[in-house]
């Protein structure tokens, strides 16, 4: 099959996921029942014999063995080079795809004019809205954190934060930028915007990847006519402090790469205090005591993070 022929390359990285890949992949076939589709899986040198799993389960699959723990973005890249869709869905392996979902969403990329990429609505395990997309960050963002969660009274740009939640009555929209759990762009506007920068080991490679398509004239969509179960957070835990770092690895990247690298100081000193303050406060709240502890110490990290010039981190293996 040639690439003007074939509607869909689906792009899955995985690292020792396996039982969620699993779901995620039987979901595929009734999400994109009438499309003509590939599959390509990235193992990221896993220990849990998920590449087995692939091979024995889904020989349909086409599987791309990393040799070692490449991150996001490179791995991504290297299934990118090897897709011949004329459309392209980047999507997480704690995802599960309902049917005609992906479907939905790929009329709906059709319908559009100058789209750079479309998201859908993300969904929890508890099939309650969660994070499906944002704003792209900007340092008053965690100034304003200090008024969470009154600020959702708030309208206009006070209303706005680095990750959104929409409502399920909320329309789909022109929004900043989605989320990489499930990701699709047009071939077109891949050619013109390029590879996802694999400096980003983990975190805000899809949100450069917006704000580079916006910057050449690109619209980013949220898509309300398409709901996708993200069991998000469940990869990415099994290094948890190391995702926290990482985290504000990545955020330090994008700010320097966009905004220039004085303005980093700008976003770590407005982190600093923001986080410093929900850490006293949930060790002060009342209520679940080991719950508040938990997320004080976590409030902590961050903040301490802040103090650090450097962030060297050893991806997990």
């Amino acid at each position: 099959m040639t690439r003007a022929s074939m509607d869909l390359s689906i792009i899955i990285v995985n690292w020792n996921t396996r039982d969620m890949l699993r779901d995620c992949l039987a979901s595929l076939p009734a999400a994109t029942e009438g499309l003509t589709t590939e599959i390509l899986v990235v193992d990221n040198a896993s220990s849990d014999h998920s590449a087995e799993m692939v091979t024995a389960e889904f020989p349909r699959v086409r599987l791309i063995e990393s040799g070692g723990n490449l991150g996001f973005s490179r791995a991504n890249n290297l299934a990118l080079a090897r897709s011949r869709g004329n459309a392209i869905l980047l999507l997480n392996p704690d995802t599960v795809c309902p049917p005609v979902s992906l479907v939905r969403m790929f009329r709906f990329m059709n319908g559009k004019e100058n789209v750079g990429a479309v998201g859908p609505r993300l969904v929890g395990g508890d099939s309650r809205p969660t994070i499906s997309g944002g704003y792209f960050p900007r340092a008053r963002f965690h100034w304003l954190g200090f008024f969470d969660p009154r600020r959702i009274w708030l309208r206009g740009s006070l209303s706005q934060r680095i990750v959104f939640i929409p409502e399920r009555h909320e329309a789909s929209r022109r929004v900043e930028y989605v989320m990489g759990a499930c990701f699709l762009m047009p071939r077109s506007a891949f050619n013109r915007v390029g590879n996802l920068d694999d400096r980003f080991f983990m975190y805000f490679e899809e949100t450069d990847w917006c704000y580079r398509a916006h910057h050449a004239g690109l619209d980013i969509w949220y898509c309300a006519e398409t709901e996708i179960t993200h069991l998000e957070g469940k990869a990415a835990a099994k290094a948890s402090r190391f995702s926290i770092e990482q985290f504000q690895k990545s955020y330090r990247l994008f700010v320097a790469k966009h905004y220039g690298k004085r303005s980093v100081w700008d976003f770590r000193l407005a982190q600093l205090a923001e986080y410093s303050l929900k850490s006293l406060l949930r060790r002060l709240a009342p209520g679940n005591r080991a719950k508040n502890r938990a997320l004080a110490e976590n409030f902590a990290l961050r903040a301490r993070l802040q103090l650090r010039h450097r962030i060297d981190l050893t991806p997990p293996s």
